[in-house]
């Protein structure tokens, strides 16, 4: 929510897509992987963020300027929705005489044009990198439960593909904080926990 990340000082764009911030997450969660190619993907509400790991090195970086607004934006235009109505047929649920099913070609569209930039981003990565490999690729943001997405990533990419964890290692009291599945918040927390992680580190 906005009142968070404001109170924390930073604007809601760089917590939505902080690559330093999710490192942190990971290495604390999955421990650093000598000689491994790991990319994090962090696809969020405006953006998807790529970060390339070797071991304990971010190599590269970039930001894809497509993310779960898009696919909101593509919905309204193609089946001429108000935007509430949009998101909420995004999130599987139908709306006035609009059922997913119609919503999905759209989607899957939409996911189509992040996996061509995600694509490049690999391509220009391997071409200079030292490595033309990459072994892991780990993923979080609330965007990546869009339709197709990590079916469409698995199939696309070679390397194996998982849901980033980013309570694996890091203890949690969800009764505390009011939530009820940490399921449903894990996707969009990973950068939240980076960037708690790194405060912590900093006192």
């Amino acid at each position: 929510s906005p009142g968070v990340s404001a109170q924390a000082g930073r604007p809601a764009v760089a917590a939505d897509g902080d690559p330093f911030a999710l490192q942190n997450a990971f290495e604390v969660n999955y421990g650093i992987e000598p000689g491994r190619v790991v990319v994090l993907l962090n696809a969020g509400a405006s953006a998807t963020n790529i970060n390339i790991l070797q071991g304990d090195q971010s190599d590269f970086t970039r930001d894809i300027s497509i993310g779960g607004n898009a696919y909101t934006e593509a919905l309204q235009k193609e089946l001429n929705l108000p935007f509430d109505q949009a998101d909420q047929l995004k999130r599987g649920e139908p709306v006035d005489g609009v059922t997913f099913e119609d919503a999905r070609p759209v989607l899957r569209a939409v996911t189509e044009d992040v996996m061509l930039e995600i694509q490049k981003t690999f391509d220009f990565f391997k071409a200079t990198a030292a490595s033309d490999r990459i072994d892991r690729i780990v993923v979080s943001g609330g965007a990546s439960r869009a339709e197709g997405f990590l079916e469409m990533l698995t199939e696309r990419f070679e390397a194996p593909v998982e849901l980033f964890d980013p309570f694996k290692n890091v203890a949690f009291d969800a009764k505390r904080f009011q939530v009820g599945a940490v399921d449903a918040i894990a996707p969009t927390a990973a950068v939240a926990v980076g960037l708690a992680l790194g405060r912590a580190a900093e006192r």
